[in-house]
Formats: C-alpha cells, structure tokens, sequence
C-alpha cells in the first residue's frame, strides 16, 4: 500500500526567530578531557579492523550505551590500509554492536551484524559493513538496528541485482537479558538503511533505504512489510520521527515533509528549515535539528513552526559538518561536536554545548576525533560520542605493530561542567 503525497496550494513560509552567539570559539581553545572506549571484534592478525562507524547511539534501560564499529572495505574498493582483505574470515564487511556499562566502567561486544543478519560476505556480495541507522532501545530493554552495505560504489544504487550484489539491510532485535537475537529479514532488497526508528504504540519500524530512496515499514509482530513510492521524493539519508509516530523528511522546497502513520500520507508544511542531518526529540516532542553544514534549529510540530539558533561554531560561511546532536532535559542543554571530514576551525573537531534558556553557544574545547556520528546523554549528564579516529589512551594516541599510529572506532565519554560560567 503506497501514501499519497499532497502538496497543500500555499506558498512556503518559514516561522522563525533567529537568535544567534555573536562571539565564535577561539582557535587555541584546549583540548577537554575525554575517556574513550574502543569497539571490540574485528580483529585479524592481531589488530582491529574497524574503519567505520556511522549511525546513531543509545542508551538502554539499565543505563548502558550502545554504539558499534566496522569494518567497510567493500569488494570494489581502491585503496585502504588494509589489502588483505579478501581473506577476512568474515569477507567483505562486518559490524560489532557493542556496549558500554557505566557501573563497570567497561565495554563489550554483544553480537557481530553479519552473522545475526542472515547475510554471506563474500566476493560477490558486500557484508554490514557498517550501521549508518540508528541503534535504539526500547521500552523492554530491547536493542534494534539495520545494517548497511560494505563500502562498494557499484552495489549502492540501482545498478544492484542479485546474487551479485548486497542482499539487503537485515533489521536486527537483541535481547540482552538473553542473548538473543532475532531476524526481522530485508525490507527492500538490495538497500542498505540509513535511519530507523520505533513506533511502539503501532508496533512499527520506520526507515529509509539509500537504493532508490525507499520509506517502508515493517510491523515487527504481524511481519507485514509496506513500501512507499518516494522514489527520488525526498533523496536524504535522514529522517525524523516526532512522540506520536509522525515520520518527518527534508523536502525540495527546504522544508519537511509530515507522514501520518494512521493515513498513510504525506503532508508537505508551509515552513522551511537550514537543512537535516542529525536530530533528537524533547519529552515534550520539540524536534531539535542540525544542518549538514553546522546550522541549528528547532521544530514544533503541533505549532507547525521552525526556530533557528545559528550556525553551531559561528562560521556560517562555513561547512562544518556535524552529523550530531544529543540533548539534556535536566541542564536545558544541546550538545554537539562541531566538524569532521578535514573541516574544522581550530584543528580538531570542538566540543559545542548550546544553552537552550540563553540561546548561546559556548565550546568548552576542541577533541581529537575524524569525527562523530551518534551522540546522547547518559545518565548523572554524562555525554557520550560515538567517533572515528586515532585510537588513543589518557589523551595520548597509540600505534601498532608497526610503530604507527592507526585509526579505529570507539566511544568518547565527557564530563560536562554543571555550569556553563566555568566554560572560558
């Protein structure tokens, strides 16, 4: 069953109030003092093989955070530091989903994605490589997520078929009262998926596939799979999902797009936003949105209305990309860590809080990572990041065999300060 897009006869109006910092960081800002915890498996011939980590965290009911690494190198992939891997003995792409616990200040593996996915890696089929959706919890305890392909440019789009191809994103529910893991199979063949999020009150997954843009759902307890026509429609690897199961995507007009579940249909909103790449939701559903290039904002969805907060390190002539955002209720708080990709202001990636009561952002430092992908606030205000970068220990980076430092994926856990004046 398809939902139908509507496209309401109004001119597209945004409703703002532009309140931005006027002062930006300093590019000799410290560097803030961080814990970090690898992610475990992958290892062959003594050493991680993790290279990738793309999706969203969480925290469990027990108050445990959930992140994950992989390895992508991909069938047709030039280049890597790692060219051995056609003799991998899980192939061409795998994932760990792991765990940190903060009672034992330890992290473990849970499960690898390949295995719990029905998936075969092998030199005609990409493996997970990685997760580029989210990891989320739910109200169980539960921990679900979607796996995506191993880094190959042929396989990604429309060209896919199979065999010879991915096989698909496997969507994946592990018990960890039981150690169990249950496969809720492809729900369209050949895409990796990009985002996922519950509806418990439906019993619904949501999520897009990057193959052909596809939006579906899948109910988890009748198994029944539904595909919608959005071929090229919304074109993201993003979306959003508000307190009542309403999904949420960018649109061509630079506004979003509203799906109600109990319809089936899309609603395209006479607002605009600065762009979607990241977002979280208040207990009392406020959408809080970052833009790939560093632009921040929030959406009411019952007032229909958007606020924007300025650019996240007050270049806005900039693309600073930061693909995250966590928030925290108690502290009135958003977090992020500002840049990635080589783009940055003070050499590193930085440390960014936003003050929802002032409006203001402070940078507390900048943070040796590539960059991070998945971010939340734990419990007693602890934020943790879930980044790509130099392995490192007590702030110093480590190095291999070969007395080279080396890059993998691991968990950043950071201590905030209970008051914003202590920043300087």
């Amino acid at each position: 069953m398809y939902g139908i897009i509507r496209i309401p006869a109004v001119c597209m109006v945004m409703m703002l109030v532009v309140t931005t910092a006027i002062a930006q960081p300093s590019k000799s800002i410290p560097q803030v003092a961080t814990k970090t915890y690898p992610a475990g498996g992958l290892i062959w011939k003594g050493e991680s093989r993790q290279d990738t980590n793309w999706n969203k965290i969480c925290e469990d009911t027990k108050g445990r955070i959930w992140y994950s690494g992989g390895d992508h190198w991909g069938t047709d992939r030039f280049g890597g530091a790692f060219e051995d891997r056609y003799e991998r003995p899980w192939g061409f792409g795998n994932t760990t989903v792991c765990f940190y616990d903060p009672k034992t200040d330890k992290a473990q593996v849970a499960y690898e994605l390949d295995r719990a996915g029905a998936i075969y890696s092998n030199a005609e089929t990409p493996g997970h490589g990685k997760i580029h959706a989210n990891i989320q919890c739910d109200s169980k305890g539960r921990i679900w997520t979607a796996g995506y392909l191993g880094s190959s440019y042929n396989h990604e789009f429309t060209n896919a078929f199979y065999p010879k191809s991915y096989g698909g994103g496997s969507i994946i529910c592990y018990d960890p009262a039981t150690d169990d893991t249950d496969y809720y199979g492809v729900p369209v063949y050949h895409g990796g998926v990009v985002a996922l999020y519950l509806d418990e009150n439906r019993h619904n997954i949501y999520g897009l596939t990057v193959d052909r843009a596809r939006f579906w759902s899948v109910n988890y307890e009748t198994w029944e799979v539904r595909q919608y026509e959005t071929n090229g429609r919304f074109g993201l690897r993003e979306m959003m999902m508000d307190k009542n199961g309403f999904c949420y995507f960018g649109n061509e007009y630079k506004g979003l797009t509203r799906f109600d579940p109990d319809t089936e249909t899309f609603v395209d909103l006479p607002i605009t936003i600065p762009g979607l790449r990241a977002s979280c939701v208040s207990s009392d559903n406020m959408i809080y949105g970052i833009s790939s290039e560093g632009f921040v904002w929030r959406f009411d969805p019952e007032k229909v209305e958007v606020e924007e907060y300025g650019h996240v390190v007050q270049v806005p002539g900039e693309g600073v990309y930061t693909p995250n955002i966590c928030i925290d209720e108690d502290y009135n708080r958003l977090y992020f860590i500002a840049g990635g990709h080589g783009v940055t202001l003070a050499g590193m990636p930085i440390v960014t809080v936003l003050d929802l009561k002032t409006k203001k952002f402070h940078w507390p430092g900048k943070i040796d990572v590539d960059g991070c992908y998945g971010s939340v606030v734990g419990r007693n205000h602890s934020v943790y990041f879930s980044c790509y970068g130099y392995a490192q220990q007590n702030g110093r980076r480590l190095k291999n065999k070969d007395d080279t430092e080396y890059r993998t994926c691991y968990l950043v856990k950071y201590e905030p300060p209970k008051t914003l004046e202590d920043i300087r």
